[in-house]
């Protein structure tokens, strides 16, 4: 089995468990409250910017052509996704300002700096182990679910399911697993366990991101002056 290949087996268990999630049952059964939706929409849309800062990391850090292709074929893939979510947000009267003034919530803040420490100091495979789950987890999940339950037609939240079940993005996603395998070819057993535990700790966040986005977790104001 190759290394990408063993990374998602690995990984696999932490879908298992996304699935049963509340915000991600609330999205096949079409009962997730608006509110939910839309914290999602507000923290994840500035984590798509930040995506984007790390891809530009990728290609500082790629000494193969092929890899600097990759990394733009990632980019281009963020900004449609960037796209459906102004579209979702134009249908809950949301706005371009509502969705970039905004600040993510703890866990989202923590995933940014995860991916983009990792991203500043390893080389390129440790930038995209920092992104895979993102890239592979949502449409894995998205699959599952409708796997598992039909989407009724009156589901408010079919078009979430349309752009992240879709199959035009296992093309990025292939494209991911190779260049980590080419990376892991040439990488040492300790460089190899350090991609795995790069991935794994994205991984471990977007599996708790879930309850952040269901609960819609703000930071809490510290009381400086009664502090003083």
């Amino acid at each position: 089995m190759s290394f990408s290949h063993t990374l998602l087996q690995r990984a696999q268990p932490y879908i298992d468990a996304q699935v049963k999630k509340p915000f991600l049952q609330g999205l096949i059964n079409g009962d997730l409250p608006t509110a939910c939706f839309e914290y999602w929409l507000r923290v994840d849309y500035p984590y798509l910017f930040n995506f984007l800062k790390v891809l530009s990391l990728g290609v500082v850090k790629a000494d193969d052509p092929q890899d600097i292709w990759v990394m733009l074929d990632h980019m281009r893939a963020i900004q449609d996704e960037m796209q459906d979510h102004q579209k979702h947000a134009a249908r809950l009267g949301l706005t371009h300002d509502d969705l970039i003034n905004n600040k993510m919530g703890p866990l989202k803040y923590s995933y940014t700096r995860h991916q983009l420490s990792a991203a500043y100091q390893g080389p390129i495979g440790d930038v995209q182990a920092s992104i895979l789950a993102c890239q592979w987890g949502y449409g894995a999940a998205a699959r599952t679910l409708l796997r598992e339950k039909p989407l009724q037609p009156d589901n408010p939240y079919k078009d979430w399911f349309a752009f992240h079940a879709a199959e035009r993005h296992l093309d990025s996603l292939n494209l991911s697993l190779d260049l980590l395998d080419r990376q892991a070819a040439k990488s040492t057993e300790e460089q190899k366990a350090h991609m795995e535990r790069i991935f794994m700790t994205s991984v471990e966040h977007e599996t708790m991101l879930w309850d952040e986005y269901y609960n819609m977790t703000q930071w809490e104001s510290y009381p400086l002056a009664e502090a003083l």
